[in-house]
Order: structure tokens, then C-alpha cells, then sequence
């Protein structure tokens, strides 16, 4: 090899060595730089006419597992469905209470039933009159804080609906924007993996909110479809929109509230249905079916006792017009837990109590019709409707069809607390391995500084020993001149 060649090799090593040392003084620099992958410099050999004649660098490119990398934002996604389930089922939990406290809507029914019987044994007692009102009171009373407990956080997950959307065009905004910039560069032959890096940053945040599937395209952009493989970013940037709604029980999807579209407000695709998963999903799952779903159990059961009152001859329960709303699903019905009270009448003369509302039986402290509620309505089973309930008639009870009002309240809070359980419960196991995969692509993908500081002292001892051949072909070439001379 002639002095020139080794030269030009010794001097395409140390231009490898110092792209080698930026790229891993860059890796340590950002070990902990959240979505960072490690970066590694492609280089082979230059050879003509069947000799080396050197090294060559050629572009940065990132270590990742794509395959992991999916799977691990599929399960990210899973987890912060089930967090937000979590959270707002919480917030349930915590309106009821402890099942066993004497205000757990079962005991408060007991507490009535317990003071019809003692008006039962001396129906013409004033104080026991009171009392019972009182006591049907406090149970009309709690049916209408649990209910509007639940509209209100209900409407508390609209706004966080709200919120979503718009950190989902936040971030889609930014992925279209390194898209096309990634695009220029892949046009030119070129990589940006740092670019990269923060598309797949981007790319994460949006599958917190919804179940994604990434599809890398061969310009070195990407598109975002749905669960259901419908796109939602493509070629060119369409933000998501919902309009401002009042949520009430009367309100659905679809329907009362407006769906959440694609591009333009008011004529874009609907595409409510296909954003499940992530946040997002759980918070649209909340708002449209689990606390629909509990709205219908108190609205099933604030009806069904308050009509088997009044079909026993005593409208004790009202809505605020003075009216037992007709079976649901009809309109009057949903919503009526939110509404119920003690009937005015009853308020304004509880003798009714003992006479029933068209007072045939007055000041003869005749027992019939307070036996009739004790055994009747209060101590035996009763018929509830259990499927096609509210505001869509598309949603199940999941309660029994059949028991006594007591035990169907006892039912309803212990399915309200128990989906709470259900959630925590899936929120451990999901959380557990999505920490699994996420370590593992971190030993996949990000940057080991043992293993960096190693390929440091690696390049270092390269550049040294090129520069040694440098200056050997410097000091060759002065003692060849000075033969020359």
C-alpha cells in the first residue's frame, strides 16, 4: 500500500471515530431524555479494484424494535382506559359509602320500612307519622344525591372529553408536522432519527388517549388509524371536534349529546364509535354506558316504588309535579331518582299514611292499608324491568328482575362498588406488564451508559491508533523527502 492510500485511510478512520464520538456523546447526553432511543452510525468498508481503501460513514439510525414498540403502546393504552375507569368509578364508590353505614340506600329503605311497622301497631300516632315521613324523606332524599352525584361527575367526564380532543390534535398536529419534514429528508436520501424520536414521543401520548394502529409508510411518514383500522391522520392534518353539550340523564349518545367528528364540526365523519381505548375510550365508555347504566338503576328503582305505592293506595312518592312518572323507559321516567320526593299531600297531612289518599278510612286507626305496605310492598318481591332502560333504551340493569326493594338496593350499590373493584383489580395486572414491556424496550431501545462508556474508550483508543498512523505516514514522508535531497 502506498504512503498516500494508508494515509487517506488512516484519515477516513478519524473522520469515522469523531461521527462515532458525537453519536455516543449524544447518547449519554440523552440517556434520560424521555423517548430517546440509542443512536448507531452505519459505516462500511470503501474497496476498488478488490483493495480497502478506507472506511465510510453513512447515516444515523436509531435501535428499535418495532414490534415491541406496538405492543408496548397497546398496552399503554389498555392502562390509561382502565385508569380512568378507575378514577371516576372511584368517585361512585365513594358517593355510596360504606354498604354497611346506615346510609347505604338498602339500610335507609329498612329505616322506612322499620318505621311503617311501628306506625303499623299504633297507626293514629301523630309522632310515628312524622317520623315515618321523615324517614321516606331521608330515602327520596338519598336517591336524589346519589343520582345527581352521578350527572356530576358524568358531566365532569364530558369536559375531560373536551380535554382530550384537544390534546389528541395537539399531538397530531405535531406528527403531521415531522411528518412532512421526515419526508423531505427521506426524499434526499437521509435520516432524522432524532425526528423520529419525537414522533414516536407524540405518537405515545396519543395512544394514552386512544387504541391506535401506526402504519410507517416508504416516504418515512406514518399514518394513525383507529382500533378499527379507519385512518385518522393521513396525508394532510384533520383535527378532531365535539360541541359543548349539558350533560343530564335525559342526554345520550347518539342523540342528545353531539358526536365527536373528524375535520369539519358540524359535517365531518362521526367517528364516536371508533375511539375506543386509551383515555379517551374509557372516558366516552363511562359517559355513555357505566353511568348511564347506574342512572337507569336508580331511575328503575325510585319508579318501581313509587308506582307500587301508589297501586297499593298511597302516592307517598312524587315527581316535583306531583306525578308517579309511568314505567320507563318513558320520557317522565328517566331521570326521576334525580327528582323523587314526599308527595306534598302526604307532607301537608300524614294521616294519609294510615288512610291512603282518598281518606275513606279517616281517624278509624284502622291498620289495613300500613299492613298492606309492611307485608305487600315493602316485605315482598317485585318486578323490575331490566333491559331497554335509558335514554336510548339500549342499556341492561345487570340487577335481579326480581326481589324486594331492600335487597334491590342493597343489589345496585354493591354492582356500583364492585365495578370499581372490577377496574382496580385489571388496572394492577394491566399496569404490571405494561412496566414489563416498557423495561424491555428500554433494554431494547434505550441508551445503556455502561454500554455507551464502553464504545467510548473504544473509539477513543481507534482515534488514537489512526492518528498514530497519521503522524507515522507524516514522519515517512519527511525521511522519503529528505533521501529525495
Amino acid at each position: 500500500m502506498g504512503l498516500d492510500l494508508s494515509l487517506r485511510t488512516a484519515m477516513s478512520g478519524l473522520r469515522t471515530v469523531q461521527k462515532g464520538l458525537d453519536t455516543v456523546s449524544s447518547n449519554i447526553a440523552n440517556a434520560d431524555t424521555p423517548g430517546y432511543t440509542r443512536k448507531v452510525l452505519t459505516q462500511s468498508t470503501v474497496v476498488m479494484d478488490g483493495k480497502s481503501l478506507g472506511v465510510q460513514t453513512g447515516n444515523i439510525e436509531r435501535e428499535v424494535d418495532t414490534a415491541l414498540q406496538r405492543e408496548t403502546l397497546t398496552q399503554e393504552s389498555r392502562v390509561s382506559r382502565l385508569g380512568v375507569l378507575d378514577q371516576y368509578l372511584g368517585q361512585v364508590e365513594m358517593l355510596h359509602g360504606d354498604p354497611e353505614q346506615e346510609t347505604s340506600l338498602g339500610n335507609v329503605v329498612n329505616q322506612m320500612r322499620d318505621g311503617f311497622a311501628k306506625l303499623m301497631d299504633s297507626p293514629s300516632s301523630i309522632p310515628l307519622q312524622n317520623e315515618v315521613v321523615s324517614l321516606a324523606d331521608n330515602l327520596a332524599r338519598t336517591t336524589n344525591r346519589l343520582a345527581e352525584g352521578i350527572n356530576t361527575i358524568r358531566t365532569n367526564v364530558q369536559g375531560e372529553i373536551e380535554s382530550a380532543i384537544d390534546d389528541i390534535n395537539t399531538q397530531f398536529q405535531t406528527i403531521d408536522d415531522l411528518n412532512r419534514k421526515i419526508r423531505t429528508s427521506t426524499a434526499l436520501g437521509q435520516k432524522e432519527p432524532d425526528l423520529e424520536d419525537k414522533r414516536d414521543e407524540a405518537v405515545r401520548l396519543v395512544a394514552e388517549q386512544i387504541d391506535i394502529n401506526v402504519m410507517k409508510r416508504s416516504d418515512g411518514s406514518i399514518a394513525i388509524l383507529d382500533h378499527y383500522g379507519q385512518p385518522l391522520l393521513e396525508d394532510t392534518y384533520k383535527p378532531l371536534s365535539i360541541a359543548t353539550t349539558v350533560i343530564s340523564p335525559q342526554v345520550a349518545y347518539p342523540g342528545g349529546i353531539p358526536p365527536i367528528r373528524l375535520g369539519d364540526s358540524t359535517t365531518g365523519a362521526d367517528v364516536t364509535g371508533q375511539l375506543r381505548g386509551g383515555r379517551l375510550g374509557g372516558l366516552i365508555e363511562l359517559r355513555d354506558q357505566s353511568l348511564p347504566r347506574f342512572q337507569a338503576q336508580l331511575d328503575e328503582f325510585s319508579q318501581t316504588l313509587s308506582e307500587t305505592f301508589s297501586t297499593a293506595g298511597l302516592t307517598l312518592f312524587t315527581d316535583i309535579n306531583g306525578v308517579v312518572p309511568a314505567d320507563l323507559p318513558t320520557t317522565a321516567s328517566i331521570g326521576y331518582a334525580n327528582q323523587m320526593q314526599v308527595s306534598q299531600t302526604i307532607r301537608d297531612d300524614p294521616r294519609l299514611l294510615r288512610d291512603g289518599d282518598d281518606a275513606t278510612s279517616a281517624g278509624a286507626a284502622d291498620s289495613t292499608l300500613l299492613r298492606s305496605i309492611v307485608d305487600g310492598v315493602l316485605g315482598s318481591g317485585q318486578t323490575f324491568q331490566t333491559a331497554g332502560l335509558g335514554p336510548n333504551s339500549n342499556l341492561t340493569s345487570s340487577l335481579p328482575a326480581s326481589t324486594d326493594f331492600a335487597s334491590f338496593a342493597t343489589e345496585l350499590v354493591s354492582y356500583q362498588v364492585n365495578e370499581k373493584a372490577n377496574a382496580t383489580s385489571q388496572l394492577q395486572s394491566a399496569t404490571s406488564l405494561r412496566d414489563q414491556l416498557k423495561t424491555k424496550l428500554s433494554d431494547q431501545s434505550g441508551v445503556n451508559l455502561d454500554t455507551e462508556v464502553s464504545l467510548l474508550i473504544q473509539l477513543q483508543r481507534s482515534y488514537s491508533s489512526s492518528a498514530q498512523v497519521v503522524s507515522t505516514n507524516r514522519q515517512m514522508f519527511n525521511d522519503l523527502i529528505s533521501i529525495v535531497r
